[in-house]
């Protein structure tokens, strides 16, 4: 399903090169639940953040579904990701000062649907009796699923959760990853940064990032 072929990323600090991808070749099934995992600075989320082609590489090759995503100009890249792509923050990103349906009602504004899908969207993450609270109104993990939900509205082929459970507590974050495990066990294909070990190991599989490198 997602293809990349010797991926290099390279940023400038005025005329000094930082090289964030050096050669990354990887390929992710349909329906796998995949953790990237390194220290900091290692690439996992300059690695994320091309998958979800909210940067492009340097070169090389990305495909996804066949596309060649690399190829692509920012209004074919935006519809894309809009299609095709789920984004999950450690932050939630939630607008205050809508309520938890209204979050997850904003990315399908055209879908005659909408609010019977927001709902049952609330229903599936578990907390479709707090449809109408506030984020303020809601715990950190019921923030995040109110995000998850938002990140399913358009039924995106992919899930890409960039440290989801960085800003939750213990139990939360295992709550958070078990969700995940249920969207996946449902053909859900995610892909998670993560820096804890014990939540990458409940992932399908383990891509371990060092220097701008995959190693084992």
């Amino acid at each position: 399903m997602i293809k990349l072929e010797n991926i290099k990323k390279i940023y400038y600090m005025g005329k000094v090169e930082v090289p964030a991808l050096r050669g990354v070749d990887l390929t992710i099934n349909r329906g796998e639940f995949v953790a990237l995992m390194g220290s900091s600075g290692s690439g996992k989320s300059t690695l994320m953040n091309m998958i979800g082609l909210l940067d492009s590489p340097t070169s090389g090759k990305i495909a996804i579904d066949g596309i060649d995503v690399s190829s692509l100009n920012e209004n074919q890249r935006a519809d894309f990701r809009l299609r095709k792509i789920g984004f999950i923050f450690q932050f939630f990103s939630l607008l205050m000062e809508l309520s938890s349906i209204e979050n997850v009602i904003l990315p399908m504004l055209m879908d005659e649907r909408r609010y019977d899908r927001a709902a049952s969207l609330l229903e599936l993450v578990g907390i479709g009796d707090r449809a109408m609270h506030m984020p303020s109104e809601l715990s950190g993990g019921q923030q995040q699923r109110v995000a998850i939900a938002r990140a399913l509205a358009n039924e995106p082929a992919i899930l890409l959760a960039d440290e989801p459970t960085a800003n939750l507590d213990t139990e939360s974050s295992n709550q958070i990853v078990e969700l995940f495990r249920h969207l996946n066990n449902r053909g859900q294909t995610i892909i998670m940064v993560t820096h804890e070990p014990e939540l990458g190991e409940r992932a399908d599989r383990i891509v371990r990032l060092k220097d701008g490198k995959m190693v084992p």
